[in-house]
């Protein structure tokens, strides 16, 4: 078995619309969203995310009013229909359960159901994961079992809260949403620059709607064929083939830029502001990628 991976939503900058802050009453930070379509998985540990339809426009980081995302570079999604069983944003189930996401058809994430809670390892907590199909757990009623790897061990991670037009994480975190909304999680933020995740073995990956720790699957090194948005070694991002002079697959691995000091290896490429002028948010306005100008 291979460890979870996020499919590829390969592009050269989008911003999807993940992380303005602001405090909710209780202390914690509401967070925008990553809205994510399909987190496949072929057994108990494999699993992947896809990202966003691409629209024909000059900017790496926009967002379209209707909440579609921009962008020239950006590699088509799948869509794979979810049928939910219960309301993960809600938590519905009846009292001892939660709602996750499993596997109803045994491909990938597509559905919701309710499983029992038998465990109370909390977040941050290591976990042992049932696989995709069962979905179940030792973590408490507020996580669910995440970047789990060949063995079935994971992390504990928080379902986000509010809902998907609203929804809330705490500090320094992002709430990413999977598969049609089946996956609704908690994620570690990061600064692909610097590459500051803490845990050993992940690296800092644009999910499609902003910058997240994820699990390293593959360490593709640069401009090499990539499948999913953890494929590329860290510091690395699934671009777009349009992105290079040369690209032998349906995507390859660039590398980002610090606008403040840009290098670029790739002959021809040149470092473009991964965010549309004015959409950054703090913090991120350095974050560039290396690309074909258009």
């Amino acid at each position: 078995m291979k460890t979870l991976r996020l499919l590829s939503i390969v592009f050269v900058g989008s911003a999807l619309t993940l992380s303005a802050c602001s405090e909710k009453e209780d202390g914690s930070e509401e967070t925008s969203t990553t809205n994510a379509d399909d987190v496949g998985t072929t057994d108990g540990a494999d699993a992947g995310e896809d990202f966003g339809d691409a629209t024909e426009d000059d900017s790496v980081g926009d967002e379209s009013d209707d909440g579609e995302t921009g962008g020239s570079l950006f590699v088509p999604d799948s869509d794979i229909p979810g049928v939910a069983s219960c309301d993960v944003w809600s938590q519905d189930c009846p009292d001892g359960e939660k709602c996750v996401a499993y596997a109803s058809a045994g491909a990938s994430w597509d559905a919701n159901k309710c499983v029992a809670v038998t465990g109370d390892a909390a977040t941050g907590d290591p976990c042992t994961y049932g696989g995709a199909a069962a979905s179940t757990d030792d973590c408490d009623a507020d996580n669910w079992c995440w970047d789990v790897d060949a063995e079935n061990a994971g992390t504990c991670t928080p379902f986000c809260e509010g809902t998907p037009d609203n929804p809330m994480c705490g500090p320094g975190q992002s709430c990413s949403i999977a598969n049609n909304g089946s996956i609704t999680l908690c994620l570690t933020s990061c600064d692909p620059l610097l590459q500051d995740c803490a845990i050993d073995g992940t690296g800092c990956f644009w999910d499609s709607t902003g910058f997240v720790c994820a699990n390293a699957t593959s360490d593709i090194p640069l401009q090499e064929p990539c499948g999913f948005i953890n494929d590329c070694t860290p510091g690395l991002v699934c671009l777009a083939p349009e992105s290079f002079p040369s690209c032998a697959g349906a995507s390859c691995c660039g590398e980002y830029c610090d606008l403040s000091d840009p290098v670029c290896t790739i002959p021809e490429t040149e470092c473009t502001a991964f965010f549309e002028e004015g959409t950054a948010k703090p913090g991120e306005e350095d974050i560039g990628v290396c690309i074909i100008p258009a």
